[in-house]
């Protein structure tokens, strides 16, 4: 193949110790190994502390103990592994060194192959990298914060951490106070020098984007095929930097072998891809021409593309231009945005069966929650309408349904770096909030696997690794891959994905590629617009690519689609060139279903569904174990002080008994089982020397409870009474209503007549009974006065031929009067 370039040693100069600042090697003393001028190699109180930890840890070496001799031989003689035999070697190398080398070459060895970060090897290259002077002319606090930074150079690095890195630099010379370096004035003066780093980063090296990635990814290679524990989740925050520790310890040291020398490393860059690419960024990025102060454009951007075939990284652009050595593919950690929502919310959501592509989710403004971009919001929408319009009060709630510790899971298992503890316990992370960022390589990386039918291939570019001594140390064999999402997960979630591109309303359209290639992809905008990105993928290439400041800044009116969005397209129109258009096959475990809850028909996972009816199962279960819990607890702290007391225990046993029927976990289940019919048993004993008051209590209760009864059927009585009551009430006002409408008497009048007053018998006893037997009375009298329908005289005067006179016809409770019927109360 074409030799993409060659590895140096970086800026590494190699110096005497005479050219090495005393205050250094005094602080290294003081902090490192105070006994190391009179010890023969090894100091063995401290050993023995570490070995004791050794013991604890099986086998793994967790704290120091090493002098500055015993981290010379590690340097220089043996490998990074942190095991109980690689101690034991250390303590006799570190033994014979002392009888070979004075303690200045000892001490000079030692400066000059610590790795220092910010690819600074040996103290030299650091003085000029932080400091931009020679090793020899380092200050007091400017050489004890190199001695703080060797330790642990990713935790301490000046230029990301830089609290961390004065508070280290300020143990370093509160120890050389203690041991008599610098005088109590000396000292003060030094913690209250202003903290400042020169990063002269005209001294670091040379390795353009593609050979800086390759060198990278071969360290990372030589230590996989030498049994790293590589760990992407961590238990707490001291298991994180302890791993940090041996991580670094690691890389540094086979990042050095590989610099010195003797290897070839075989990878799968592809310069063509790669300049094709970096023209198409810096063209579509020309427009923005400010500088930073140290002559980079503010504006920059950043892309990996990775073959989705073979699974290799086939090109890595770092930044705008190629004399820009930061290569931000790998090293930069940025806010992903909603780019992350496919691989966090959505498909493991699908993948667990929480979610369906048609599942409805609403979406609606948050009090304390995300807002939308635009502010605008929609109601109940699909899943797969949701992820196109990029709403983030849906992915809010999808994440929230799966859980972030399920969510993150996924990411860890496709390798992701960058995730803090922090984002364990935070929402935000949902729509692309972390606390530190994500790597543009990994996002890649991560959308490559829904390229692959939801397999994680854990290849970077390395095929191989040759050494001009042992020959092959490393090759493609042993890769393995991961089945992170189902294949019903990634072609479902990939025919979602389609739709940012092709839909009206995805925020990715108008980025179709030509000859109708198959695509599908996600865009990406932080708050502020600080970061923008594009990630997409067709069954060839799959590739990421941001947009931002190195400094975050806000961009208004920049978003995913208008630049990132743009270099993925012209990139990608570009590699396709010629390759057939192919598209990905539905698995026969997928299906077209109409939605139960929308009525719409999209994508189901058949073994997706399963899974979630199993997830559903398992959460009920947790759900029944907690209750059980939490129940049982009250049942045994209860106290039994009155006869109620008994009968809650009864209840709570009760309930806490059925509950234990539902669990299917066995062990749980005898376990409560044993401590609920423990106590129990003590409950009985109480219920039985309280019999006769148990006795007596249910019989005043069974009293109680019948006069209840009684009162109750009253009510019940009372209440059917008054409503009947009402409707004869109607009934008769009915009549009533009739006769006052009357202008005629006719052949119904008498009828009518007689209908009212029987209707105002059903009202006696009633309250207004009086008063309605008036209103009748003066009814009647007025419609016996009225003319027949065939009289034509139209007079008023007159009876009735149906009126029966004083006394005929009466009905109850009249009497005779002057006045015609009399209704008596």
């Amino acid at each position: 193949g074409k030799t993409l370039g060659t590895i140096n040693a970086g800026h590494f100069v190699y110096v005497t110790i005479d050219q090495i600042s005393p205050y250094l090697q005094r602080a290294y003393i003081a902090q490192e190994d105070r006994k190391f001028l009179s010890h023969n190699g090894v100091d063995y109180k401290a050993t023995l502390r570490a070995f004791v930890q050794l013991v604890k840890n099986k086998g793994k070496i967790t704290q120091g103990g090493s002098t500055i001799t015993q981290q010379v031989v590690k340097n220089t003689y043996l490998t990074a592994e942190r095991t109980y035999t690689r101690k034991i070697v250390e303590i006799i190398l570190a033994q014979e060194l002392e009888k070979r080398y004075s303690k200045a070459d000892i001490m000079e060895i030692y400066c000059n192959t610590n790795f220092y970060g910010n690819n600074c090897y040996g103290v030299e290259a650091a003085s000029q990298f932080y400091f931009d002077k020679a090793a020899k002319d380092l200050s007091i606090e400017e050489a004890a914060t190199l001695a703080g930074i060797s330790n642990a150079p990713t935790r301490y690095d000046p230029l990301r951490h830089p609290d961390r890195a004065v508070k280290k630099r300020n143990q370093v010379l509160k120890s050389m106070e203690t041991v008599g370096y610098l005088s109590e004035e000396e000292y003060e003066k030094a913690i209250s020098t202003e903290f400042t780093i020169s990063k002269n980063t005209q001294k670091s090296t040379d390795e353009d984007y593609l050979s800086a990635y390759a060198l990278y990814a071969a360290t990372i290679r030589m230590m996989e095929v030498n049994q790293f524990p590589f760990t992407y989740h961590f238990k707490d925050q001291t298991e994180k930097e302890n791993y940090q520790e041996q991580y670094e310890e690691s890389y540094a040291y086979y990042n050095r072998e590989l610099r010195a020398g003797g290897y070839t490393i075989y990878t799968s860059l592809n310069p063509e891809i790669q300049a094709q690419a970096q023209e198409i960024l810096d063209q579509n990025l020309s427009k923005f021409q400010e500088v930073q102060e140290n002559g980079k454009f503010s504006m920059q951007g950043a892309a990996v593309i990775i073959d989705n075939k073979s699974g290799y990284v086939v090109a890595t652009i770092g930044g705008r231009g190629t004399e820009d050595k930061y290569n931000r593919a790998y090293l930069s950690f940025r806010q992903p945005g909603s780019a992350i929502k496919p691989l966090l919310d959505y498909a493991p959501a699908l993948d667990l069966g929480v979610f369906r592509a048609a599942s409805l989710i609403d979406d609606h403004k948050w009090e304390d929650g995300p807002s939308n971009s635009g502010g605008n919001y929609h109601g109940e929408v699909t899943l797969r309408e949701a992820t196109n319009r990029s709403l983030n009060t849906v992915a809010w709630q999808v994440l929230e349904a799966v859980g972030i510790k399920n969510g993150l899971e996924y990411l860890e298992k496709m390798q992701f770096l960058g995730i803090s503890l922090r984002d364990y316990d935070a929402m935000a992370v949902s729509i692309g909030g972390f606390t530190n960022g994500l790597r543009i390589v990994d996002m890649a990386k991560g959308y490559s696997t829904l390229a692959n039918g939801g397999v994680y291939d854990g290849k970077t570019c390395i095929l191989k690794i040759e050494s001009e001594k042992n020959g092959v140390v490393a090759d493609e064999n042993s890769f393995q891959s991961t089945q992170v999402y189902s294949e019903d997960t990634a072609f479902i979630m990939t025919d979602i994905l389609k739709g940012t591109i092709n839909t009206e309303y995805g925020t990715g359209r108008g980025l179709q590629l030509k000859n109708k290639m198959p695509a599908a992809g996600k865009t990406g905008t932080s708050n502020g617009s600080k970061d923008t990105w594009f990630c997409g993928y067709t069954k060839y290439y799959s590739m990421a690519v941001w947009v931002g400041h190195d400094m975050p800044v806000e961009m208004p009116g920049i978003y995913g689609a208008t630049y990132a969005g743009k270099i993925w397209k012209n990139v990608m129109d570009t590699i396709h060139e010629g390759l057939p258009a192919e598209d990905w096959v539905q698995p026969d475990t997928v299906e077209k279903v109409t939605d139960e809850q929308s009525g719409i028909m999209d994508y189901v996972s058949l073994s997706a569904k399963k899974k979630g009816e199993e997830s559903q199962k398992k959460k009920e279960e947790k759900d029944n174990k907690q209750t059980v819990m939490r129940d049982l607890e009250r049942y045994e702290n209860l106290k039994i002080a009155s006869i109620e007391d008994i009968f809650t225990a009864r209840a709570l046993f009760s309930e806490i008994r059925e509950l234990l029927n539902e669990i299917s976990d066995e062990k749980f289940k005898a376990e409560y089982q044993e401590k609920l019919f423990a106590k129990q048993k003590e409950f009985l004993k109480i219920e039985e020397d309280r019999k006769d008051e148990i006795e007596e209590y249910l019989k005043k209760q069974e009293e109680e409870s019948s006069r209840n009864e009684s009162m109750e059927e009253s009510k019940v009585k009372e209440s059917e009474d008054k409503t009947s009551r009402n409707i004869k009430r109607e009934a008769f006002l009915s009549s009533l209503t009739a006769l006052q409408s009357l202008e005629y008497q006719d052949g119904d009048t008498e009828a009518l007549i007689a209908d009212a007053i029987e209707r105002l018998k059903d009202l006696n006893g009633t309250e207004d009974f009086t008063s309605l037997s008036q209103q009748l009375e003066k009814a009647i009298n007025r419609v016996r006065k009225l003319p027949t329908r065939s009289s034509d005289s139209g007079s008023s005067g007159g009876g009735s031929p149906f009126y029966n006179g004083p006394g005929e016809g009466n009905f109850p409770g009249e009497a005779d009067s002057e006045n015609g019927p009399g209704v008596s109360p």
